[in-house]
């Protein structure tokens, strides 16, 4: 059993849905431990297990949308995933050199960090106006995710911070977050999916089983949290890693 392997599985699995950014947590244990260098196949094994989780988690919403689609009814939630997947596309292309020097810069890393706490810290004072998802939210929505891409800033904190401070209902928010997930996931590792064989990935499987496990279990956790209004108890562990990063350095 290769217990390294299992941690880092455990670590993707909790980060990458729990607002505390899975990129930033990752990036900044291969800053300090050799044994965490980065690995392709790993990630891409990691990113594909979590995506499953996303699927079978959210399947029942998932088979509506598709069923629907196929029936020619519900093609606007088709129209306000492509909207809110477009700004992190365009973040990606046209920063990628920022965002390389971002990864590799602790200092980065805790300001991002400190930033996402802040945005889960003022959905204390987000308001349910009983709003759905429209053209318009979805944009704003996919401009929050844009950000994530750097590493410290939570996808998941940000989109459904983003959706609560709207006014969306707290369900649809989290909902709409994750399920916008799915072609944010898919296009950073489709071009990374032709590089790496197949045999290479399945040498990660202990890994990715953990993500995908404790991954379905932190999407559980975190529906219920944001379900009650307590997005922001993840505040302040945020902010005291800020904090850590800033005095260990490294």
């Amino acid at each position: 059993m290769d217990f390294v392997e299992i941690l880092i599985g455990v670590i993707q699995g909790l980060t990458e849905f729990l607002p505390v950014s899975s990129s930033g947590h990752i990036a900044a244990l291969e800053h300090w431990f050799g044994v965490f260098s980065p690995s392709l196949s790993r990630e891409v094994a990691l990113h594909l297990a979590t995506l499953l989780a996303v699927f079978v988690y959210f399947r029942r919403k998932i088979w509506e949308l598709v069923s629907s689609w196929v029936k020619g009814r519900e093609w606007d939630y088709f129209l306000y995933l492509v909207v809110g997947s477009i700004p992190a596309a365009l973040v990606g292309l046209l920063l990628e050199n920022i965002i390389e020097r971002a990864f590799s810069s602790l200092h980065s890393m805790a300001a991002f960090f400190f930033i996402t706490s802040l945005f889960l810290f003022s959905t204390r004072w987000a308001k349910n106006r009983g709003n759905r998802i429209n053209l318009l939210n979805s944009l704003l929505v996919g401009i929050a995710q844009a950000f994530a891409i750097f590493p410290g800033i939570s996808r998941s904190g940000a989109t459904i911070s983003a959706g609560l401070h709207l006014g969306i209902e707290p369900e649809e928010a989290f909902e709409f977050s994750f399920l916008l997930s799915i072609p944010a996931i898919l296009g950073a590792g489709f071009l990374e999916l032709t590089k790496v064989p197949a045999s290479s990935m399945l040498s990660h499987w202990q890994g990715a089983l953990a993500a995908f496990l404790v991954g379905y279990v932190s999407l559980a956790l975190l529906g219920k949290i944001v379900k009650k209004g307590k997005l922001w108890v993840f505040s302040p562990y945020l902010l005291l890693l800020s904090l850590l990063i800033l005095i260990l350095g490294g």
